[in-house]
């Protein structure tokens, strides 16, 4: 029989009784912005390293996440395919971070670009020329950057003509990438888009003006105005365009395979489209949003964390949180004697929370009494 438990804490030694598992809630407290990750966790993308703290950015590949730290380092983690999680050594000063599907993009302080992960496209082979570069931002199998002038350079795969800029295209100051299209913000507030269109995500809206800020899914497009409202175009298969109604104060928005993230300027949260993993239940109550981010089937986001009782930075499928308190599950019991789940706040007093009739297989249990401090470990036994 065993209980779940976050790999974070996969140290921790059993006391020397029939111990079968215990589980760690992630509740702590901590200082400095805080990274928070929930959906899909396939490679370890949402287990937030250990000590992450001071967080001023964030990014999200398809199946790995990376941060920026106030110190300009840079902290990766999750799949690691193609090298994607292994920061460069001697990486620092770093402004800005960007993620494509397996490989990374990092913009210098001194407006230099450091790239790594899979480069089967060239997709890492930054331009040797490449200098004066105020933003980057990777696709698939494709990257780009703008320079301070103004204009856009893209390198990488061009089977869709993601790589071939507008000829004439000028006065741009933000840049987004999905799957296999781009688009531009011009310093007039307009959006120019390139790359592929199967699903109309290169048809910007006639009369899109006032843009202050843009965003790419893989296969849709996202906008928001000077005025807060947004607006959104492309695929649309999980609902990833249709952006709730009465949304007046869009601060950030990401996009990612199909989900749509984006944060309000009071720092709290909104999410929609597919959400076969998770992706969009961000926890509730999380508040004081500074930055987000949208992988592939997962979502990550930057908070000043005065985190309330029960939210965590990982929840297993066999570990929910709902409003009436925890709820794990015990799997594998034998249904030959009652099963006895222990719960302990220091690991060397324990104190008997449930005890279950003989059962077969899986036990579920709801704590009502679990709280956010101090934490609470779980250990289950069949005596």
């Amino acid at each position: 029989m065993n209980i779940s438990k976050n790999s974070s804490w996969n140290n921790i030694i059993a006391p020397a009784i029939a111990l079968l598992a215990f589980i760690l809630i992630l509740g702590q407290r901590a200082s400095g912005n805080t990274v928070i990750a929930w959906g899909y966790d396939s490679a370890g993308q949402v287990e937030i390293p250990r000590g992450l703290t001071n967080v001023a950015a964030v990014a999200a590949g398809a199946y790995h996440s990376l941060a920026l730290a106030s110190n300009g380092t840079v902290v990766a983690w999750g799949n690691n395919t193609y090298g994607q999680t292994n920061v460069p050594a001697n990486l620092t000063n770093t402004a800005a971070i960007a993620a494509g599907w397996y490989h990374n993009l990092t913009l210098k302080s001194n407006g230099t670009v450091v790239a790594w992960g899979d480069n089967t496209f060239g997709q890492t082979n930054v331009p040797s020329s490449l200098t004066n570069i105020s933003a980057i931002a990777g696709g698939w199998i494709h990257s780009l950057a703008l320079r301070s002038n103004g204009v856009v350079v893209a390198w990488g795969d061009n089977g869709w003509g993601q790589t071939n800029a507008p000829a004439g295209l000028a006065n741009v100051v933000g840049i987004a990438a999905g799957e296999l299209h781009n688009l531009a913000l011009r310093n007039d507030g307009t959006v120019v888009a390139w790359g592929d269109n199967t699903y109309g995500q290169t048809n910007v809206p006639a009369g899109l003006t006032g843009v202050a800020a843009i965003a790419c899914g893989w296969f849709h497009s996202l906008a928001i105005r000077s005025n807060g409202t947004v607006v959104v175009w492309g695929d649309n298969t999980y609902s990833q365009t249709n952006a709730p109604s009465g949304l007046t104060n869009a601060k950030a928005i990401a996009g990612g395979s199909a989900h749509s993230l984006l944060s309000e300027s009071n720092g709290t949260m909104v999410a929609w489209g597919n959400n076969d993993f998770g992706q969009t239940n961000f926890p509730p109550g999380l508040i004081q949003v500074l930055a987000i981010a949208a992988g592939g089937y997962h979502s990550l986001a930057v908070s000043t964390l005065t985190m309330p009782p029960l939210i965590f930075n990982r929840v297993p499928p066999n570990l929910q949180l709902t409003a009436a308190g925890f709820q794990l599950q015990v799997d594998g019991a034998a249904g030959i004697t009652p099963v006895v789940i222990y719960a302990s706040t220091n690991l060397a007093v324990w104190m008997p929370v449930h005890t279950s009739p003989p059962v077969v297989g899986a036990l579920p249990f709801l704590d009502s009494a679990a709280t956010n401090f101090p934490r609470r470990f779980y250990r289950a036994e069949e005596p």
